[in-house]
């Protein structure tokens, strides 16, 4: 197994000077990348992570980075047997600065995955190249590249580490007590903006952020303003679409995360108002 790590190739673009300190900026931030190999579940699947460590200060971001942030981006299409890769996301930290907030994770993270290979019977030649934003006092983009094989007969080496963190998973909407999911789009003086409405069967108390994530490639969604209505959290956020006909919603494609410092609840789909 092996790293690499450097700054983005888009950094080349710019001024050596520059990119020689974002490129130093990188390197001083982010002390190790690697996978950690875990175990062969019944149907052939891995269950493996991502590990990243920083320096003390910086931090790194989440599936939706907000607004400041610098989203990560996977490419396994170098490897060999892999069929398909899933992610099981911790619970992010809010970090609030001058410019917004973002999602992200202090000093490190371990970002579980699930390898289904094509063939369970083969080993797995895994290669990925993964972008990645660091930040501190300044926000630089990163890069690592990641070589590993895993057989049948592996050994599990990080299970410890990869159940504490699929502990610091999201819960289900079910598992979070959700009662009800409503979206409605709507069209005002700045554009359009969509309205979610999750009603919890108790209190779901102080702190909620939802984080709506349009899942069709034709849609964008900005920042959610969040609020609390007794049992329901009201979540409004900008949206626009492709073409001058205004934004088209699917609905069941849409995801919506509800983050507090307890907790986060992955929801999928809503439904229309009424």
């Amino acid at each position: 197994m092996r790293h690499l790590l450097a700054a983005l190739p888009l950094l080349l673009a710019a001024p050596l000077p520059a990119a020689a300190e974002q490129l130093s900026a990188a390197e001083t931030a982010v002390e190790h990348v690697a996978l950690i190999d875990g175990w062969r579940e019944p149907d052939g699947s891995r269950v493996a992570a991502i590990e990243i460590r920083l320096a003390p200060g910086w931090h790194t971001y989440w599936r939706v980075p907000g607004s400041v942030g610098i989203p990560p981006s996977f490419d396994w299409s170098q490897s060999r047997n892999l069929a398909s890769v899933a992610y099981d996301w911790p619970r992010p930290t809010f970090f609030d600065t001058a410019g917004g907030r973002s999602f992200g994770y202090d000093g490190a993270l371990v970002l579980p995955v699930r390898l289904v290979p094509a063939d369970p019977s083969a080993p797995l030649d895994v290669h990925l190249a993964l972008d990645f934003g660091v930040c501190n006092d300044i926000c630089v983009p990163a890069e690592a590249h990641l070589d590993a094989r895993l057989t049948p007969e592996t050994a599990p080496a990080g299970r410890a580490r990869i159940e504490a963190a699929l502990a610091e998973g999201a819960q289900g909407a079910g598992e979070a007590g959700v009662t009800g999911v409503t979206c409605a789009l709507a069209q005002g003086d700045g554009g359009y903006a969509l309205t979610a409405r999750i009603t919890f069967g108790s209190d779901p108390g102080p702190g909620q952020v939802a984080v709506l994530e349009p899942g069709q490639p034709d849609l964008w969604i900005g920042e959610a303003e969040s609020l609390t209505d007794g049992r329901t959290l009201v979540a409004r956020a900008p949206v626009a679409g492709r073409g001058k006909a205004g934004p088209v919603v699917e609905r069941q494609n849409l995801r919506l995360t509800v983050l507090d410092d307890r907790r986060a609840v992955d929801i999928q789909g809503c439904a229309g108002p009424g």
